[in-house]
């Protein structure tokens, strides 16, 4: 009798089947996509995301269309061939990797970590973050293609496509679209019904199933209404920009990410004696590495910043500023320089450091902190400034230091921009001139970082030099040091610029300076002068202009106009930015997108081309052999989907072709009497040529399939995927006694 199996098997899908799978997964993910628009901006990266998981999609589909076992090593290595010929093509032999191709790969993954660390969400679509989030959308179909080859692909579908969808609304802390979420659930719900079976005990078990995913998909759709929203709970894209006059920070590493938050905050207010408005300096920055600035450690001739004596020829007038702090929290200070030892108001320990004559303390911070603080304004001619004559002692030593890998270009530019001047005074304005007026040069807080140079080293200053727009941090670094090439001290301020007017107090205009003010600018020394602040920040602060002769004229009239109160970064840089996006945007996805489709046709094409080439073969050697095109004639069979059996003897699989419907038999018994001849006769003759013959079989054979057999042919040949196994019967139960 027969006895039912206590462990029926899933009945085995069929080609359709499977491909309708894979396909309510591509568009799952495709939707997937646009919700990680609230942690990268632009569009350019969904291209090259899209173009790169649809090369692996390919891969994957195309490896189980022909039958191939190891899909996903394949197609891991597709993968990395597809973000190498996109991300870094020079390092490629060919389109094999080399060393090059993984240090390469290595050190945008250091910098995509950077920005990760540094940046909060949504971040510039630099290319270290493209690589990431493409590499990994590569990365989800092949764990995709993976996971529908298990019997229990649908809940675990479903668990890859909740991660995907919860991963940005985590990072940036927005809560994700409802409708998306309805949209890729539906696909979850058609995907959890196709992997259903529909027989027996199984039909029984797709309602409750299928009762439970509608009444979870609900429960998901009430959730956000009933709860707070979501919080960021990623390790670095969710917070807040970190302090940038912390204990211990360099602000030079911060200063970019706070200027690109959303948000603006107060950090002080002030008021002065002063006509204008004040450059407020918090940190001084001397020694350059060559990959950044940092603050200066104080040195035996450091103490003597602030003692030297100004030229007894130079006008001076002396300034009182009162600064009342309000959001700022640092254990540093803002005070005008130069800077004297007379403070009042401050609470707790306070005192003035050098290098830079900065106002510091080791346990208090300057939460609640109201002070006045005298200053010096320092104000020579134009001529007095041309006659100074500044000599290299060991005191500026260290103001001039340099790398000696220093780039080309910025020894170069520096030379050719101060090539009129025969003075420091005249080189420091032609450098100053150059960056804010003459030189092209444009504001921009997410340029560098979506062009990959953002930072303030000399690899950066050498791209910003040929980039044109950058930030404070660029504009000051790239100053700093070309002065340097020059031969003049200098280093780098960080604290405030001027801010905006806010009112009246006590007879005194009353400045407000908050988080958008956050600036660097450059400072150079002129011996009996001391050190002067040079502005090379277009559009921001005001430039450093002393008077000249009154037969002279301006020849900047950048420099002869008054400081602007403040910046509305709104107003200032959202055109350019977006004007650089889109330059940046449409040349980068026209060549992503030439280079990945180009390879798509290769790979979609390269079945065909094989197949082709293996039958070309085959027809040529059937001139002396009758096996290859025997063997070819089994080929065009199975990629018509014809049966068929390694167990077959010729005489059985020919009996197979016979039963399709206008094969032309007369050609095929004479291919069969030639390869029994050939496989069973002793004294059978060797060559001859039934290249003809097999033409006729095969014409006739796919004359008689259908459209789509034979478009499949075409495209994905089963007979690529190896010899075809022997067939054993199904058995539905099993016999006893």
């Amino acid at each position: 009798m027969l006895r039912a199996d206590p462990h029926p098997r899933t009945p085995a899908r069929s080609t359709g089947e499977i491909w309708f799978d894979h396909a309510l997964v591509a568009v799952a993910l495709l939707l997937l996509l646009s919700g990680y628009g609230s942690i990268i901006e632009g569009n350019d990266w969904r291209v090259t995301t899209m173009l790169i998981a649809a090369m692996t999609g390919v891969t994957c589909a195309l490896l189980r269309g022909l039958g191939f076992r190891f899909v996903a090593p394949v197609a891991l290595l597709v993968l990395l061939i597809a973000i190498a010929w996109i991300f870094v093509p020079d390092t490629l032999l060919a389109i094999l990797p080399t060393g090059d191709t993984f240090s390469a790969l290595a050190d945008l993954g250091r910098s995509a970590r950077e920005i990760i660390v540094e940046e909060q969400a949504p971040v510039g679509a630099a290319e270290p973050i493209v690589l990431v989030v493409s590499s990994s959308f590569g990365l989800i179909v092949i764990v995709a293609d993976m996971l529908l080859q298990s019997r229990r692909a649908a809940p675990l579908i479903g668990t890859l496509l909740m991660a995907v969808f919860v991963a940005p609304g985590l990072i940036s802390g927005e809560t994700p679209s409802l409708w998306l979420f309805l949209a890729v659930a539906a696909l979850w719900l058609v995907l959890l019904r196709s992997r259903t079976p529909g027989t027996g005990l199984a039909r029984r078990g797709a309602g409750p199933a299928l009762v439970l995913g509608a009444g979870a998909l609900a429960a998901a759709v009430a959730f956000p209404v009933v709860s707070p929203d979501v919080s960021a709970v990623a390790a670095s894209w969710g917070r807040p920009p970190p302090a940038v006059f912390g204990r211990d920070i360099n602000p030079m590493l911060q200063l970019g990410q706070n200027l690109r938050r959303n948000s603006s905050s107060q950090a002080l207010t002030y008021t002065t004696t002063a006509d204008t408005a004040q450059y407020l300096k918090v940190a001084t920055l001397r020694d350059f590495t060559g990959k950044t600035w940092r603050p200066a450690e104080f040195g035996r001739f450091d103490r003597l910043e602030g003692q030297l004596p100004i030229n007894n020829e130079i006008a001076i007038d002396q300034i009182r500023t009162t600064i009342s702090i309000k959001g700022l929290r640092s254990s540093l200070l803002p005070v005008p320089y130069p800077a004297l030892p007379i403070v009042r108001g401050l609470k707790g320990e306070w005192s003035f450091r050098n290098p830079g004559l900065t106002l510091r303390s080791e346990q208090d911070d300057s939460r609640g902190e109201t002070y006045s603080v005298e200053s010096l304004e320092v104000a020579p001619t134009a001529e007095q400034m041309r006659a100074i004559e500044t000599p290299i002692g060991p005191q500026l030593a260290r103001y001039v230091e340099l790398p000696n890998d220093l780039p080309r270009i910025i020894r170069d530019t520096a030379e050719e921009v101060t090539a009129g001047a025969d003075n420091d005074y005249d080189r420091a304005r032609a450098l100053q001139s150059f960056f804010r007026s003459s030189g092209g040069f444009r504001y921009s807080e997410t340029t560098p970082a979506a062009e990959d140079y953002d930072g303030n080293g000399m690899d950066v200053i050498a791209r910003f030099l040929e980039v044109k727009a950058g930030y404070c941090v660029h504009f000051s670094s790239s100053m700093a040091v070309m002065a340097r090439a020059l031969g003049m001290p200098a280093r780098i301020a960080v604290g405030y610029a001027p801010g905006s007017v806010i009112g009246d107090r006590g007879g005194s205009t009353e400045y407000e300076a908050t988080s958008d003010n956050l600036h660097a600018w450059t400072e150079i020394y002129f011996q009996g002068v001391g050190w002067t602040r040079f502005d090379p920040t277009t559009n921001v602060g005001s430039s450093t202009a002393f008077e000249e002769p009154a037969a002279v004229v301006e020849d900047s009239e950048d420099e002869a106009s008054p400081a602007p109160a403040a910046r509305d970064r709104s107003q200032d840089n959202v055109p350019e930015e977006a004007a650089a996006a889109e330059a940046t945007e449409s040349k980068t996805s026209s060549r992503t997108a030439f280079t990945t489709l180009a390879a798509l046709l290769v790979l979609g094409a390269a079945p065909w081309l094989v197949r082709s080439l293996r039958r070309r073969w085959r027809l040529a050697r059937g001139h002396t052999s009758v096996e290859p095109l025997w063997r070819e004639l089994e080929d065009v069979a199975r990629d018509l989907g014809i049966p068929g059996s390694a167990a077959d003897t010729p005489r059985g699989f020919a009996a197979r072709l016979r039963q399709r419907d206008g094969v032309d038999t007369d050609a095929l018994d004479r291919l069969l009497r030639r390869v029994e001849a050939t496989r069973f006769a002793k004294d059978a003759a060797g060559g001859g040529d039934e290249t003809a013959d097999l033409v006729a079989v095969a014409s006739s054979l796919r004359a008689g399939a259908s459209p789509v057999d034979r478009l499949r042919a075409t495209l994905l040949p089963r007979s690529l995927g190896g010899r075809v196994a022997v067939q054993a019967p199904a058995a539905p139960g099993t016999l006893a006694t």
